[in-house]
């Protein structure tokens, strides 16, 4: 489906969908795995940082069924996966197995675990503005393990997007984060920062940014990837992540029906963020495939605030905007010339926040 998916068989991806779209023959294409739900960090703005873990026999039983009934690709999310015991073991299953492998990640374990997760495809690193505003969120010292994880990650040849998550304390710092993006020769992917990463239906909370400069900020982004700015996210995400946090519905929503997330204790969810509130049916206990066909499937879903998971709803309803400006190369203007924004005036005010920086 989504091609910021390294690896992935577009092929494969296509039939599994048009099986499932056509005749209700669903399957687990794309899967998020959370090995843990523990965490080295707690940042402001995340409510998954404690928690069980999957024992990794565990996980790599998982994946050899999830092979078995198609799967193209897999997430290893958290928590902080690398902070699981057996990432590496999972991803070399994953891999042996012809699946694509990414992972999320905060970055700050990266340069100690990259030999184990070398063989992965993608590596998901949340980077959220300059240094000090990213450590506001995160803790002291963790920027910059943060980009030293982006760059052995870079340096073993995976494949590398910084993942922005547009809170209170970081709204209006996107270009600073491309600017880091651009240096380390990778692309960046943007999402709000909403109520619960456990729950889609809490749009917002303290820690979620200002409605007015979150928009802003969107609208930003639109205009600097069509002048080249290296933004992976597609246009159409960014048009509908734009409406965050009104009700925005997901058309032919694909999750239960070639997405699923799995967590630490086995549950199958539709995807990462929808499904916690209820008893989930359990792969480990009884298999993925007796757990996915019983899998809820959303029918209203209007909450859809994560990126990677939009674009591959988009493609499952084979959305031709999907293609807008891979056929055509961006405008020759130089994004980084450009003045920014001036987002202070719908801005709440906030010492951390210096909407109103020097022009470019």
């Amino acid at each position: 489906m989504s091609d910021q998916l390294s690896g992935v068989s577009a092929a494969r991806a296509a039939f599994g969908a048009l099986r499932s779209r056509l005749l209700g023959r669903h399957a687990p294409l794309f899967v998020n795995i959370e090995p843990t739900h523990r965490c080295n960090l707690a940042c402001t703005f995340c409510d998954k940082h404690e928690g069980e873990a999957m024992r990794t026999e565990d996980g790599v039983r998982l994946l050899e069924e999830l092979a078995a009934l198609g799967a193209v690709s897999v997430c290893f999310d958290g928590g902080e996966p690398l902070a699981h015991p057996g990432i590496g073991a999972m991803v070399d299953k994953g891999r042996d197995l012809g699946l694509a492998v990414s992972i999320s990640t905060n970055g700050t374990l990266l340069p100690r675990r990259i030999d184990a997760i070398a063989r992965a495809n993608v590596v998901k690193i949340s980077v959220d503005g300059p240094e000090a505003i990213h450590d506001h969120g995160r803790g002291a010292g963790n920027w910059k393990k943060a980009l030293a994880g982006a760059r052995a990650a870079r340096d073993r040849g995976l494949w590398v997007a910084l993942r922005m998550t547009i809170a209170e304390h970081n709204v209006g710092h996107h270009r600073e984060v491309l600017r880091l993006a651009e240096e380390l020769g990778v692309e960046a992917l943007f999402q709000p920062a909403i109520g619960s990463l456990l729950d889609a239906t809490r749009h917002a909370a303290a820690h979620s940014p200002h409605v007015r400069a979150y928009r802003a900020s969107i609208d930003d982004l639109v205009a600097l990837k069509r002048r080249g700015a290296p933004v992976a996210n597609e246009y159409v995400a960014l048009e509908h992540l734009r409406e965050w946090p009104d009700p925005n519905p997901v058309p032919f929503c694909g999750g239960g029906r070639v997405m699923a997330a799995i967590g630490p204790e086995g549950g199958v969810y539709p995807c990462g963020r929808v499904g916690r509130d209820r008893p989930a049916p359990n792969a480990i206990a009884h298999g993925v495939a007796r757990a996915f066909d019983d899998v809820l499937r959303p029918t209203d879903c209007a909450s859809c605030w994560c990126t990677l998971t939009l674009a591959n709803c988009y493609a499952y309803r084979f959305d031709p905007r999907l293609l807008d400006g891979r056929f055509s190369p961006p405008s020759l203007d130089d994004w980084r010339a450009l003045a920014p924004p001036e987002l202070a005036a719908v801005a709440p005010p906030n010492d951390l926040v210096m909407l109103r920086r020097k022009r470019a």
